[in-house]
């Protein structure tokens, strides 16, 4: 097995330094809209498993109704290239380096991106929610909500 090394001048290391408590935002900010999918699945599993048709769209309504409100927890915030990373990348020879460099515009952005979109579409469903019925409506954000929480599993054991 290669090792991979390099000799990093200090600034080089500041820069990566930089990337590294970006990445690690990211990483955060995404294991948090995962868990925030995961507590929509569950509610909605609960509301689903109400044999009441008038309780389960009771149930459905007050979901809609807290879902409207998802922007406030979008954060939008755009994650740019650390100056001099793109420097370090191209003039390394060490692949770790290069990947350190390179992940936050080719791995963590736009699987943060998907996520923010996925959110911002159940919030558009729900602003939307007088053009369907309410159960109807709670199926379709159930089908989104499992969709990534599926592909999330998926790309889990993918890239591992």
């Amino acid at each position: 097995m290669a090792t991979c090394c390099a000799t990093l001048s200090s600034q080089q290391r500041r820069i990566l330094r930089m990337l590294l408590a970006q990445e690690s935002e990211v990483v955060l900010k995404c294991n948090q809209y995962i868990s925030q999918f995961s507590a929509m699945f569950n509610s909605l599993h609960l509301i689903h498993h109400v044999d009441d048709l008038e309780k389960r769209t009771t149930k459905c309504n007050e979901f809609i109704q807290t879902h409207v409100w998802l922007d406030e927890t979008i954060c939008m915030k755009t994650y740019e290239i650390v100056p001099g990373a793109v420097q370090i990348a191209m003039s390394s020879s060490c692949i770790c380096i290069q990947a350190a460099c390179f992940r936050m515009l080719y791995k963590w952005i736009p699987k943060l991106d998907v996520l923010q979109m996925k959110i911002l579409k159940i919030k558009t469903m729900c602003e939307k929610a007088s053009s369907k019925p309410a159960i109807e409506l709670c199926a379709d954000i159930e089908k989104t909500v499992q969709n990534v929480l599926k592909s999330q599993t998926t790309s889990h054991y993918t890239t591992q």
